[in-house]
């Protein structure tokens, strides 16, 4: 969880500060984003750090962990994808978590989700800026979706195949 914690949310970070800086979105936008940001740094810190005084329930909070922080991405995809189109890579970080400590049919689903939360998040803003999608940019969409899912599941390959040699070695 940890590592996470070190990797994904700096790049996290650094993903919404360029987005603000170089596209200069609305002041309630950038406002939003920057106090969405605290509160999921805020939470995810304070469920970090209590993980193992909360022992019994530990699996539990890393789920909720993982459900907050996809809830967190597409609030801030929503926010800020019209104005910096890398944003959709906030959506690798909540299954990317899960590949860390779920099992692959729980990763797949967590990814499933995100990828589709992606693709109705580029649907809802699609209607309500009136500018239908083309069947281009669905198909770059979908490629995104689509990397969400791959990218986790050889997350999750990576993490078991760890878990194996370090078994291996005992």
């Amino acid at each position: 969880m940890h590592v996470l914690n070190y990797y994904f949310t700096p790049f996290a970070v650094i993903l919404i500060v360029f987005a603000v800086f170089f596209s200069e979105p609305e002041r309630y936008v950038t406002y939003a984003s920057f106090a969405i940001l605290a509160a999921s740094f805020g939470a995810n810190y304070w469920f970090t750090k209590n993980t193992y005084r909360f022992m019994r329930w530990s699996q539990n909070i890393r789920a909720i962990m993982v459900w907050l922080n996809l809830v967190t991405s597409a609030v801030l995809f929503y926010l800020l994808g019209p104005y910096w189109a890398p944003m959709w890579l906030l959506f690798i970080l909540a299954p990317a978590t899960a590949a860390m400590f779920m099992k692959k049919s729980s990763v797949f689903f967590i990814a499933s989700v995100s990828g589709a939360s992606l693709l109705g998040v580029y649907y809802l803003k699609s209607v309500l800026l009136e500018m239908p999608f083309s069947r281009q940019l669905w198909g770059m969409a979908s490629c995104h979706a689509m990397f969400v899912i791959f990218f986790s599941m050889f997350v999750a390959a990576m993490a078991e195949m760890i878990l194996k040699v370090r078994d291996s070695l005992r």
